[in-house]
């Protein structure tokens, strides 16, 4: 529940009349090779500046008294989405940080970022406490009224200690709901529901720089459910909900965080539910805003989501005179899609053994169609001889052709897994994904 202010708690750096840096060791130093900085605002990063990491895996960005105090975000690796700290600047003092792969960041220096920190830590030790008295046959009410003072206290404590920084914000909106009398567990997780945005100024620009909103949005949508198995019909009350406080923020913020909520959501493996959050509000937003753009995108991710039946387009291959389709094929009991180019490497490793796979499975019934991304047919015809248990087709004009847009191909082998009805259920990224996917047809 406290992850998100994990995220601002990196760096800290730049003064108003001197030079400062933002400093710090990454562990293991192999997996880093360079930083980006960047300045946040509502809805958008600005680029600042850029850092290398050492052997050592050291680094440090040389700040101007230029910069301004505010809220930043430091890149670490590709892709940029998923690979990023967020972090307090206060403009009067360097920051200094450790940051493991494992276990995140931790500030060597920086007051307001190690505030944050101490808050969520002490903060999810004290709810832990709590949490421990429901889990116990019967429930002591000194104890309890104890533990929720302790709560009580610990918020009042680091809102006093935050009074005037930027880090003020983030806690205030973090207070969690606390309980006036000794409570039993359905009613206090009712009650954790009901006020759960409640300390949160959706209309605090502070907060709009960040990724909170987002964070707590997504936690909201996944995890606060009154039954012990959640439905498809409570998940999609929750990204309700989530609209209902976030529709008091003008347009642009709205689009914004909901299409990154949507991200998260894909990134999270709830394509079902991003698809859902996409077609009632996101897609109607960027339409209000008239970003076509956005809008294709959008348009292109539900037709290509999983649960979604597969975009049909015609088998084209020179060798054969007739004209079909993805949907005239029948009789597989599941479809593969492989979306892949004679001249791509890894392509050249991976059909092979995709392949040698269909050719050992025959009880599978896996029905194979090999799109080829080609410039022409020539080295695409040498190329697919061996293979003659796939269905091949080719897409002339490499990324400019149309079903290359169609299915949002971005890289090459991309495959999609379909059942009998060519509806998509599941889009694996590596061969081993693949594999493991099929292994359970």
């Amino acid at each position: 529940m406290f992850k998100y202010l994990l995220y601002f708690s990196l760096i800290s750096p730049f003064l108003g009349m001197a030079q400062q840096q933002v400093k710090g060791v990454f562990s293991p130093a192999s997996k880093f090779k360079a930083t980006m900085l960047y300045q946040l605002s509502a809805g958008n990063a600005t680029y600042v500046s850029y850092g290398s990491v050492n052997a050592q895996g050291e680094m440090q960005i040389d700040l101007g008294a230029s910069v301004p105090a505010g809220l930043y975000k430091l890149v670490y690796a590709l892709p940029q989405s998923e690979h990023n700290f967020e972090f307090i600047y206060n403009g009067t003092e360097a920051v200094e940080f450790n940051f493991d792969n494992e276990t995140g960041v931790v500030f060597t220096n920086s007051k307001e970022n190690q505030l944050l920190q101490g808050y969520t830590q002490s903060m999810a030790f004290a709810h832990n406490e709590l949490m421990q008295l429901y889990a116990q046959p019967t429930m002591d009410a000194l104890i309890y009224k104890h533990r929720v003072q302790k709560i009580d206290s610990l918020q009042n404590s680091y809102e006093a200690l935050s009074k005037g920084t930027i880090a003020a914000h983030f806690i205030a909106a973090s207070k969690p709901y606390i309980p006036n009398t000794v409570e039993t567990a359905n009613t206090y997780i009712s009650n954790v529901k009901a006020n759960y945005f409640k300390a949160i100024d959706f209309q605090d620009t502070i907060l709009q720089s960040s990724n909170f909103i987002v964070d707590k949005s997504l936690d909201y949508i996944l995890r606060m459910h009154l039954s012990g198995t959640p439905s498809f019909q409570g998940y999609q009350a929750n990204i309700d909900a989530v609209f209902k406080d976030l529709g008091t923020t003008d347009v642009s913020y709205q689009l914004t965080t909901l299409n990154t909520l949507r991200e998260a959501l894909i990134t999270a493996g709830h394509d079902a539910l991003a698809v859902y959050l996409t077609k009632i509000y996101v897609l109607p937003l960027a339409k209000q805003a008239n970003d076509t753009e956005l809008i294709t995108s959008l348009e292109t991710f539900i037709q290509i989501a999983i649960g979604e039946k597969a975009p049909d387009f015609i088998i084209e291959n020179p060798s054969v005179m007739s004209k079909t389709t993805l949907y005239d094929i029948e009789g597989a009991t599941t479809y593969l899609l492989i979306f892949w180019s004679s001249d791509c490497p890894h392509c050249l490793n991976e059909l092979p053994e995709v392949h040698a796979y269909i050719s050992n499975h025959p009880e599978k019934n896996i029905e194979v169609v090999a799109i080829g991304i080609e410039a022409g047919p020539k080295q695409w015809t040498e190329t697919i001889q061996p293979w003659s248990k796939f269905t091949h087709s080719i897409a002339e004009g490499k990324w400019a052709h149309a079903i290359t847009k169609s299915y949002d191909i971005q890289a090459t082998p991309t495959y999609f897994v379909l059942d009998a009805s060519k509806v998509i259920t599941a889009k694996p990224y590596l061969l081993k994904d693949l594999k493991a996917v099929l292994d359970q047809k």
